[in-house]
């Protein structure tokens, strides 16, 4: 039951107020209890050499937006306007937040109820060891540092200073949080080992229309069409490497050339290029970078299919991108996709790092008109069950249960 008060929720993350982060999870629940009459605030990273993270205040697609300074997780102006502006509820998000330990610190001073969301738990290089592979270096014995008193100890053990405050302030917030909210059944494991405490899953999620088809954009560099489209960081984790592997195998084992449009958010793709040109395959990939939304959601709506190799994803909003732009994915075995994904239903499942289980993959998609239109209709079911209003609507509840405790 919803509590008789105008509900006022600050929103802490180093994320999602700029253009390309606008599915994120954060700031689509800070435009969704905006429409349900909410009170927000958004806070999130000032950075002087970033032109989206300039503003000390601003209003960004309706939400109001405070960037707030910091330096090894102190941020003066962050709590001053929490303790200025008393909400009932702050949410942070990611694991690795700098603003996390003076939300955390402000909660307390302020008596408001706490939440933290996290995200991409095995991204912690505390909790494991290669950020390439991390589903199988995971260190369940790590010592996190959740409380002073464990950091203090710390202080008299061997170890870098900045190290030990790094993994005090990192792991001390979300242990103090009222409740740890979840985006994935796999990612609650760990998180509820690591944390010792119980918590609530929410999985991400994205707005019906989010992949809507856009016109062509101007000036737009593409030059052929019936590609694969591979949209993601440099970073093993992702499987881009597996994608090039798999068009090398294509095209010198089963005589077959495919076109790849890859994209990537950052601006030197200089790696992947390099490992084309070693495959001999680089007349076959347009590279792409910091595209817009608008060319995002074209290249997506225009692809044959959606490649998503990845060895590790808290989540993974390419699936769902894919879904909803009706276009047929290949993933891998992973524990999070499999959540939700099983095998020639709404996905083609390869083994992780497997090149030629995924170039196979491709080749029964072309091969197999009828599966790919079964792919794209299964797909659009699952979507329809990970929507933006399902994800706030959890929120909502979990806001007023901790409302309700502190009100009795």
């Amino acid at each position: 039951m919803m509590l008789n008060i105008k509900h006022k929720i600050a929103i802490v993350t180093p994320y999602g107020a700029e253009p390309r982060l606008e599915n994120y999870a954060e700031f689509l629940l800070a435009q969704g209890l905006l429409k349900r009459d909410y009170e927000v605030k958004f806070f999130t990273y000032k950075i002087s050499n970033n032109p989206h993270y300039q503003n000390s205040r601003q209003f960004y697609q309706g939400v109001e937006v405070c960037r707030c300074r910091q330096y090894l997780g102190f941020s003066p102006g962050l709590c001053y306007e929490i303790w200025r502006w008393r909400p009932y509820i702050l949410v942070a998000f990611h694991p690795r937040n700098f603003l996390g330990f003076c939300t955390a610190l402000m909660a307390k001073i302020i008596r408001a109820k706490y939440i933290y969301e996290i995200v991409g738990i095995l991204h912690d290089p505390f909790i494991a060891s290669d950020g390439n592979h991390p589903i199988d270096t995971v260190m369940y014995q790590s010592v996190l540092l959740k409380n002073f008193t464990l950091f203090f100890k710390s202080l008299f053990k061997s170890g870098s200073l900045k190290e030990k405050w790094l993994n005090f302030i990192f792991h001390a917030p979300p242990a103090w949080a009222d409740k740890l909210v979840a985006i994935s059944a796999d990612e609650q494991k760990y998180i509820n080992h690591f944390y010792n405490k119980d918590s609530v899953l929410i999985p991400w999620s994205l707005p019906k229309d989010a992949m809507k088809t856009k016109e062509r954009p101007i000036n737009f560099p593409i030059n052929f069409d019936n590609y694969l489209f591979f949209i993601g960081q440099i970073k093993k984790r992702k499987g881009w490497d597996t994608v090039l592997d798999s068009l090398s195998i294509l095209k010198h084992e089963f005589g077959i050339i495919k076109n790849l449009v890859f994209t990537a958010p950052l601006i030197n793709v200089d790696e992947a290029k390099e490992y084309a040109r070693q495959l001999k395959i680089e007349d076959q990939i347009f590279f792409l970078t910091n595209v817009s939304n608008a060319e995002k959601n074209w290249l997506y709506c225009h692809s044959v299919g959606v490649l998503v190799p990845s060895r590790y994803e808290g989540f993974g909003l390419p699936v769902l991108e894919a879904f909803l732009a009706d276009k047929p994915l290949l993933a891998t075995d992973i524990p999070v996709f499999l959540e939700f994904l099983t095998h020639k239903k709404n996905a083609l499942i390869s083994k992780v790092g497997d090149a030629k289980s995924l170039a196979k993959n491709i080749i029964e998609l072309e091969n197999d008109p009828e599966l790919a239109r079964e792919l794209v209709s299964a797909g659009r079911v699952t979507a329809s069950r990970y929507t933006d209003d399902i994800m706030i609507e959890k929120f909502i509840k979990l806001f007023d249960d901790l409302l309700s405790e502190k009100l009795a």
